[in-house]
């Protein structure tokens, strides 16, 4: 059944073979989003050390074939060193480089976390400012209208542009009323204002490590900590959880790209995740979501799991059209239920041990 897919929001990267994949998929995206070329590390992914980082100038250069689709710059991270947030030429160095970018390829807004930041940026007096829409960030996990209503007054206050799109907290993605909810809220609030939904992030339901994830992350890009977060998680969080019951991995609140549908009238676009990943990685998502099907290893779409996908393979063809029903429907008590272990078993097997071709790692 072919079945009208919700435009995209994705990531970036400066690579001049994804920015033509993007510009032949142009009609499918509604944004794109990336992380600032330099400066204080702001987004709310490991950096240090990891080469995400661009040259302003590849980053002009791939962009300028996309100026027909909104950009938005990630300041998403949990939070800044505390002297950041009093520190106005700093504060005012970041907002010259968004100056500069939105001059050259044209900037729609930031998406953004932490208010402090919000504040702190505001009271800088620059004059990008009012000319930027201030979007919250998943990571505010606004699942609620009074989150939704509480973070908006605060928005209210400032001088930036009042948001055209929001991305709700992941989890209720597998509460449609609750989804619904919001959603009406949202919508008698500011009947134009976009609700996407994140599909891909494939992290535990209601992520206990969540908050001290984003913390460790926040501080080893600061400079004041090395980064451990792949570790801890390895050997203690949601590595260590999905690697002891494989199985609890399809209660994570991902949107297949079969059962994207369901959501029409509730949500208005789609938003991807896994700029870490890579351009394979990338390209293989959109496409699947663009095609509103696929053919594989559902693990192949996620973003988190990533030890998950080298040890399992969940024939993403054999969860059947009730999975949307059955996983949205149930109570989330886990303890005396074996849904998700019988499609889990049925629908997966477990991978032999493989290596990665030498050129892989070049």
């Amino acid at each position: 059944m072919n079945v009208p897919v919700m435009k995209l929001s994705v990531p970036f990267i400066p690579d001049e073979g994804y920015a033509r994949f993007l510009i032949g998929h142009a009609s499918s995206l509604s944004s794109i989003y990336f992380p600032l070329p330099s400066g204080p590390v702001t987004d709310a992914r490991v950096r240090i050390g990891d080469g995400l980082v661009p040259e302003p100038r590849d980053l002009c250069a791939t962009l300028s074939a996309l100026k027909a689709i909104d950009k938005y710059i990630l300041m998403n991270t949990r939070f800044m060193p505390p002297h950041v947030y009093v520190n106005n030429a700093m504060l005012s160095g970041i907002l010259n480089e968004i100056e500069q970018l939105d001059n050259t390829v044209g900037i729609k807004g930031i998406v953004i976390s932490d208010m402090y930041l919000v504040r702190a940026i505001d009271r800088t007096g620059h004059e990008i400012v009012p000319r930027l829409e201030l979007i919250p960030g998943i990571n505010a996990m606004l699942d609620s209208p009074e989150k939704f209503f509480s973070f908006f007054d605060l928005l209210a206050l400032s001088r930036f542009k009042k948001p055209t799109r929001i991305v709700p907290d992941r989890a209720l993605n597998r509460s449609p009323e609750k989804l619904a909810a919001l959603s009406k809220a949202i919508k008698n609030y500011d009947p134009d204002l976009r609700i996407e939904l994140l599909a891909n992030e494939g992290c535990i339901y209601q992520c206990p490590f969540k908050l001290s994830h984003d913390a460790h992350i926040a501080l080893s890009n600061t400079g004041f900590a090395g980064e451990t977060t792949f570790r801890m998680n390895q050997n203690l969080g949601c590595q260590a959880y999905f690697d002891f019951q494989p199985h609890t991995f399809l209660k994570s609140p991902f949107i297949r790209p079969e059962d994207v549908h369901h959501y029409q009238g509730v949500a208005d676009g789609i938003k991807l995740c896994g700029r870490t990943r890579g351009v394979g990685f990338l390209k293989r998502c959109i496409s699947a979501y663009v095609k509103g099907s696929f053919n594989g290893n559902l693990l192949d779409l996620m973003d988190t799991p990533e030890i998950l996908a080298r040890q399992w393979h969940i024939d993403n063809a054999r969860l059947e059209s009730r999975f949307f029903t059955t996983l949205t429907s149930c109570t989330k008590v886990c303890k005396a239920c074996k849904i998700c272990s019988e499609i889990f078993n049925k629908a997966s097997r477990k991978k032999e041990i493989t290596f990665k071709p030498y050129k892989e790692f070049q």
